[in-house]
């Protein structure tokens, strides 16, 4: 047998063991999760009473007890479906009757309500969603390595371009620049550790890091100058190696902070390209290192066109590729039904929804054009599920096409939506045809020329790629699909990118979805006062709710925080939010604010809070 043969043999049998494990983890992480319970009701009879009712819920796990309107039935999560533990409940003495139980075979009736697994110490309905989907994607890798006869890996970098370390070095400069120019006009300051209105702590690890900052102020406010000093000497090429890794730590902790404010995804994609970034080999030439190796007679040729050059032109486009396909994904699977984004004509609800921030207004004209609405929302999933594929194709101009379609995009989310999300254009420059820019370039070096380039046949795509890219592309596709599967959102860089996945059966659900847009009123000696400067948005009226409930801590904090509100607040008696709530007429394509809908407080400033609301 050829070895060519025994190769093709070899990746066979990988793919069909590759299919038998994705078989094999559902059903094994379900046998480790256990069964889900179920809500069931159970009817105690009227002898019982509530000590006895509560023994005897704890011996049958009935759990998260809520009674109806019967005096005697209580709705329960039943954690233990096993059939030994209903038959014992079912045939207890103390119990009358149960509904969502098959009483016969003692088992949950099929239209019971399934509720948590509670194997693994609660962990069991996490892994049983992590198996599922290693399951979907070992089945999707084994058809393709079947169908292609190709090695994953190999089959993953394929799209990696033969780059030169002239093209490699002006990628640099320009992403370095584009980046800088992020940084600089997008500053943060110490202020932001201190924001009660709507900040966002997303993790355990991001509380961590904002409270070891809030101990450590001066940290914050040195972040811009380090990320300049740091940005340009890479940009610059000078002490690549050193500089850039320093300048990715600034950025990750920049992130941390900026994410209290703005949440994870406005800058999630670039400050995951800077990390995967780290192995790239991009100083080589045009860069200040390579100059001083010139000058000090220890220059050594640049290696030739390879796709460990390319790599760093190349995982921009992977990162947003990865990040589309994912966004694409929780349209499909957050709505009830697969196609209910599609057809619904989901787009209109968001261009009304952002219609306020958006320097056009065309995108209220699709809510009278539905049909035209479907095709937009087809489109959108569409284009955010193709993109992935850019990055393993080696035709730079399908790549160059595809771009130019995010571009597009892009600007439809800015014009109609008033959304301008810099970090995420940032990488579009991943989608420029980097290869032919380098068989262009013309300098003074060693390196063979741009025609000889092009005659160097290609080599192994892993045997030109070093171990740590390699590594770090493995890295970004599992962590992706780790945060789609299991719906992760964590600070500074992970996400499942569920940013306008919700959808709308009809206008008029849409209407009666709209959250109320509090206002702040202040009740001193002199009358009413408003207090515009601040924004209170989920996470203060969170802290509001609670102070109304009686927390003290809860009041406090809500207190400092209107403090920096603007006026003088120290004669104020009460605080109360007002909610406005704003509605759209899709007939007329006009909005309508229905002032003082939600009332919040009053909150008493020094005696115990108290609580009337309305609606």
């Amino acid at each position: 047998m050829s070895s060519e043969m025994q190769w093709h043999v070899r990746w066979r049998t990988a793919a069909v063991a590759l299919a038998l494990l994705g078989c094999a983890l559902p059903v094994a992480a379900r046998l480790a999760a256990g069964p889900q319970g179920g809500d069931v009701h159970v009817e105690w009879r009227p002898s019982i009473d509530g000590p006895t009712r509560e023994r005897l819920a704890a011996r049958y796990r009935l759990e998260n007890p809520r009674k109806l309107a019967d005096p005697y039935t209580w709705r329960y999560d039943l954690a233990d479906p096993s059939r030994d533990n209903i038959r014992a409940l079912v045939e207890d003495a103390a119990v009358e009757d149960t509904h969502e139980i098959d009483r016969s075979e003692y088992i949950l009736a099929p239209t019971a309500p399934r509720t948590a697994r509670r194997g693994l110490s609660g962990w069991g309905d996490t892994l049983v969603g992590t198996a599922d989907g290693l399951a979907v994607g070992l089945a999707l890798l084994a058809v393709i390595v079947l169908a292609t006869r190709t090695a994953p890996m190999q089959l993953l970098v394929r799209g990696i371009p033969q780059l030169n370390a002239a093209g490699a070095g002006l990628f640099r400069i320009v992403f370095g620049i584009a980046a800088l120019a992020f940084f600089v006009s997008h500053p943060t300051d110490e202020s932001w550790l201190t924001a009660t209105f709507d900040l966002e702590i997303e993790g355990r690890l991001h509380a961590l890091v904002i409270d070891w900052l809030r101990g450590h102020p001066g940290v914050v406010s040195l972040l811009s100058p380090w990320l300049l000093l740091t940005g340009v000497a890479f940009t610059a090429g000078f002490l690549t190696r050193l500089m850039y890794p320093l300048f990715v730590a600034g950025a990750l902790v920049r992130a941390f902070v900026a994410v209290t404010i703005e949440s994870t995804h406005p800058g999630s994609v670039l400050v995951l390209t800077l990390v995967a970034l780290l192995p790239a080999r991009w100083s080589d030439a045009l860069s200040v290192d390579a100059w001083l190796r010139h000058t000090r007679g220890r220059d050594n040729p640049p290696l030739p066109a390879s796709q460990e050059y390319g790599y760093c032109v190349w995982v921009p486009g992977l990162v947003l590729g990865l990040a589309w396909a994912a966004a694409a994904w929780a349209k499909l699977s957050v709505p009830p039904g697969w196609t209910d984004w599609i057809l619904n004509g989901t787009v209109t609800y968001h261009f009304v929804s952002d219609a306020v921030n958006a320097p056009l207004d065309w995108g209220l004209q699709f809510a009278k054009h539905p049909t035209l609405a479907i095709l937009a929302s087809l489109g959108v999933i569409a284009l955010e599920g193709m993109l992935i594929t850019a990055a393993f194709s080696r035709n730079e101009w399908y790549r160059l096409a595809l771009g130019t379609a995010a571009l597009s995009l892009f600007s439809g989310f800015y014009l109609f939506m008033g959304v301008f999300w810099p970090a995420w254009w940032i990488l579009l420059l991943g989608f420029l045809p980097w290869q032919w820019l380098s068989r262009h370039m013309r300098r003074a070096s060693a390196e063979a020329p741009a025609d000889a380039m092009e005659r160097r046949p290609e080599p192994s795509a892993l045997g030109s790629l070093p171990a740590a890219q390699v590594a770090v592309i493995a890295l970004l596709i599992a962590q992706q699909l780790v945060a789609s599967t299991l719906r992760l959102e964590r600070a500074p860089m992970f996400s499942w990118y569920d940013m306008y996945s919700a959808t709308y059966a009809s206008p008029q659900v849409w209407n009666a979805s709209r959250p109320p847009l509090y206002r702040l009123v202040v009740f001193t000696e002199q009358g009413r006062t408003e207090l515009p400067a601040c924004n209170p948005h989920e996470e203060f009226v969170r802290e509001f709710e609670t102070a109304l409930k009686g927390s003290a801590e809860a009041r406090t904090h809500v207190w400092q925080a209107l403090r920096g509100c603007g006026p003088d607040l120290a004669g104020a008696r009460d605080v109360i939010l007002e909610g406005d709530v704003r509605t759209f007429d899709w007939d007329r394509l006009r909005f309508t604010v229905n002032r003082s809908v939600v009332t919040l407080g009053p909150l008493l400033a020094e005696a115990e809070p108290v609580t009337t609301g309305r609606r």
